[in-house]
């Protein structure tokens, strides 16, 4: 008499008394709403905007899917949903997303090797003091800049893939800001300074109003002005290091301020009042920037840095 037990409408085959495995179905092998897609590499290889062929190009204006199934790909009925909010292409599209991505990661550098350390040499205390000061506000600049992202990516839909991944590589460039301007801080006989009030920084961590909203406070009102500190340091540097230094960094924020600004500027095209709502965030904004920019923690350091020293 077999030991093996019946099972309707399944094959089965038997490896020994205890061991049963299933034929596989393969039904998958059909779930697909686009085959035989060959996306083709352009000049620079294969890129993210290259796989936009067929279906997998279209990009809705709303993503009705609210789990993490990648655009194009076979929709699975009974998935729960996981509560994404951001699923307009107005909340968050740039139509520069994908090749700022490919900047990104091409542009990457490495504070620990890429930044000629060994070249600082002792500095006037003041200099030096105002410079750690300097370096400790856009450490922590930094910081809020990677964990704000890091709050919203989770809220965006997965059918603006491209905005993802560019916003995951911003979020690593911060990163290594944070990085590189504590090092600086540590590395020539000074220290971390205080960390000043921070009202902006609040303000941009505790936006909840949407994205598009946090974006307009992160890259256009905190972001202009970053950038332009990285480029005076670059201007004034004391030795090649920090040269290297602001200059990498600088890079990198032209390109976080490149999304924002073709990010804001699709939101007000295609949504009758976010100028306006923009302009009225702006003027709170700016009243908040500005009451900060008059602390001697973040303003007298700068003078000292650009103008090389308290008595120039």
């Amino acid at each position: 008499m077999s030991n093996e037990r019946p099972v309707r409408g399944r094959r089965r085959l038997v490896l020994d008394e205890n061991v049963e495995v299933s034929e596989p179905s393969l039904e998958w092998k059909a779930r697909t709403l686009q085959w035989g897609t060959r996306a083709k590499p352009g000049k620079g290889g294969l890129k993210i905007g290259d796989l936009n062929v067929g279906i997998y190009g279209e990009i809705p204006d709303h993503w009705e899917e609210q789990t993490r199934m990648p655009r194009g790909a076979y929709p699975m009925p009974g998935v729960p949903p996981i509560g994404i909010a951001l699923r307009s292409k107005r909340d968050l599209w740039a139509d520069n997303a994908a090749d700022l991505y490919e900047e990104a990661i091409q542009r990457r550098w490495v504070p620990a090797t890429d930044i000629p350390w060994d070249t600082i040499e002792p500095l006037p205390d003041d200099v030096e003091a105002a410079m750690c000061q300097l370096c400790t506000e856009l450490s922590q600049c930094a910081n809020v800049e990677f964990e704000t992202i890091g709050h919203w990516l989770q809220h965006m839909s997965f059918g603006y893939h491209e905005v993802k991944l560019f916003l995951a590589s911003n979020m690593f460039d911060a990163g290594r800001h944070h990085e590189a301007f504590r090092k600086r801080a540590l590395s020539n006989g000074g220290g971390l300074g205080l960390e000043s009030r921070g009202e902006v920084n609040r303000m941009i961590l505790e936006s909840k109003g949407g994205w598009s909203e946090t974006s307009l406070l992160l890259h256009l009102l905190r972001g202009t002005f970053i950038l332009n500190v990285y480029r005076y340091g670059e201007r004034f540097a004391n030795n090649p290091a920090e040269k290297v230094l602001f200059g990498l960094a600088m890079q990198d924020k032209a390109r976080h301020i490149a999304y924002g600004i073709q990010h804001l500027r699709y939101a007000v095209t295609h949504k009758d009042d976010k100028a306006l709502v923009f302009e009225r965030l702006l003027n709170i904004g700016e009243r908040v920037f500005v009451r900060e920019l008059q602390e001697p923690a973040l303003l007298e350091p700068m003078a000292i840095v650009f103008g090389g020293g308290i008595e120039g």
